[in-house]
């Protein structure tokens, strides 16, 4: 008898054995308990301290950089997270993986005016006012230029794909204003830093951009409206153009005098149409100093070793930006909703998984990335220098952006079943509060994506009336917003940490596409 229930055990075990490595034991639901334990208390209170005046908006390569990186590791070591930076050789991982990194800060003495020349009339002044109708560039050198502008379109040159900007037109030592964006009729994605330097290569003295009436699909989403907007443009390596960035009834009040409003001319860019303006009949002046400061990019790593001895080796990597644009120009931009809101929510679930870390299969690693607002330098870093192999990882979650908005998540899924995501949501009880798209072409985790990473990007939907602006503070967050975005960050990891299912990754998946 004894012999027979001994067969008999072995014989549950086998099979449960066989079920295991066969991938049919079903993903452990994260239980109401955990979900209840999310303290939105303490993430609001995170963020409110990240953002507050004493960390200078957090610029990389700056004190105030450095301060959030030294907050971050005491809440891990508190946590009782382990580390995961580099190590220098027979010596343990560090907190930390670094580069020097030199930060450009505008001075508080900032200008910008139009001189305003029209046929018939006598030339009159435009002056603009700092915040309301325009921003500098924060990584132009210092300047004192006065030169003419000349209309560029979107500043794009690229004959290839049948659009050049420039063509015909001299800019050598003007200065040229393009509409942000791309024309709706254009197929790739163009950032900034590629703008600023098709203007440097055409002998550009400087630049302005603004958004232009006709906003897109995520400039509608986001509610960026015609704002300046904080921003860089070059690479950190390149010595930038000038530039500034101003609002849109600036920009409506450049075009008064022309044959077509700038409605009209965006409409006709967008279909590829010609547009007759090029010269405005407008010289610009913009002056300040700018000091450069020598520093470091600084990603902060920590981790919870997995417990299955097989699955361990699998890494779940949690990634949010730490940095903002800093003191420029006598304005504080403390980056309450972009990115104290993703970090604070890093460190809640760090908080939250090492309570039940016995029950993690899968290693998670904590990523609290720097420089981002700079061209991802610091993410950049990471899958150049991967402190854990890139095969690896099983997939990485990008968190940004989710301390304000409409109630609502917006997530983005590449190489993952999107009925993993819908199953997140479900579990997380928000299946009518999550709207899943397929790849965002911004954010840390592009570097992952274009490595060959499955990805997850999660922000909150609706609008951001605060997005790069000194308004971004902490009274401006909603804490309903971040409890929602906590509930389905956490369903989501402890899905992918606890679960054995093999077949919720596909090589290519019908998720991968531009949303």
């Amino acid at each position: 008898m004894r012999r027979r229930w001994s067969l008999f055990i072995l014989n549950f075990v086998l099979a449960w054995f066989i079920s295991f490595i066969s991938g049919d034991v079903e993903a452990a639901d994260v239980s109401f308990e955990h979900l209840k334990d999310i303290d939105v208390q303490r993430i609001v209170k995170d963020i409110k301290t990240l953002s507050h005046e004493n960390f200078q908006g957090r610029q990389a390569g700056t004190v105030g950089g450095q301060k959030s990186a030294d907050f971050v590791i005491r809440r891990f070591e508190h946590l009782g997270i382990l580390p995961a930076g580099e190590a220098q050789e027979g010596m343990e991982r560090s907190w930390v993986q670094q580069r020097p990194l030199s930060a450009t800060v505008v001075s508080d003495e900032v200008t910008a005016n139009f001189t305003v020349i029209r046929q018939s009339r006598q030339p009159y002044d435009v002056n603009l006012r700092l915040k309301a109708d325009f921003l500098p560039v924060l990584d132009s050198p210092s300047v004192n230029v006065t030169a003419p502008v000349v209309f560029v379109g979107y500043g794009i040159d690229d004959p290839a794909r049948g659009i050049n900007d420039y063509q015909g037109l001299n800019v050598r030592n003007r200065i040229v204003l393009f509409l942000r964006g791309k024309p709706t009729s254009y197929s790739r994605w163009v950032t900034h830093e590629e703008k600023e330097q098709t203007a440097r290569k055409h002998g550009a003295a400087g630049f302005i951009t603004l958004t232009g009436p006709l906003l897109n699909r995520y400039e509608a989403r986001r509610g960026l409206a015609n704002i300046p907007l904080a921003m860089y443009s070059a690479a950190p390596d390149t010595r930038p153009l000038p530039g500034i960035w101003i609002s849109g009834n600036v920009g409506d009040t450049l075009f008064t005098s022309q044959e077509l409003s700038l409605n009209d001319i965006q409409t006709r860019l967008n279909e590829g149409k010609p547009v007759p303006v090029q010269d405005l009949g407008i010289v610009a002046h913009w002056r300040w100093q700018s000091q450069k400061t020598s520093g470091k990019l600084i990603n902060i790593l920590g981790t919870l070793p997995g417990q299955d001895p097989v699955l361990r080796k699998e890494i779940i990597l949690i990634g949010a930006h730490r940095d903002h644009f800093g003191k420029q120009a006598g304005l504080v931009f403390a980056g309450a909703d972009d990115n104290a809101s993703g970090t604070a929510l890093l460190l809640e679930l760090a908080r939250l998984l090492e309570a039940h870390k016995t029950d993690l299969k899968r290693t998670i690693v904590f990523a609290a990335f720097d420089g981002e607002e700079r061209g991802l330098l610091g993410s950049k870093l990471y899958v150049q220098n991967p402190t854990h192999p890139l095969h690896n990882i099983f997939t990485m979650i990008n968190i940004d952006h989710v301390g304000a908005g409409n109630g609502k998540l917006t997530v983005g899924l590449t190489r993952i079943p999107q009925s993993m995501g819908a199953r997140a949501a479900d579990q997380a009880g928000l299946s009518e509060r999550v709207s899943l798209y397929g790849y965002f072409p911004g954010g840390d985790h592009v570097p992952f994506y274009e490595a060959g990473v499955p990805t997850v990007t999660v922000v909150s939907s609706g609008t951001h009336a605060h997005f790069h602006q000194p308004s971004d503070t902490g009274d401006t967050i909603q804490p309903a917003v971040l409890e929602r975005a906590a509930r389905y960050a956490l369903a989501l990891t402890w899905m992918f940490a606890t679960g054995h299912k093999d077949d919720w990754f596909e090589e290519s998946s019908s998720s991968d596409s531009r949303s």
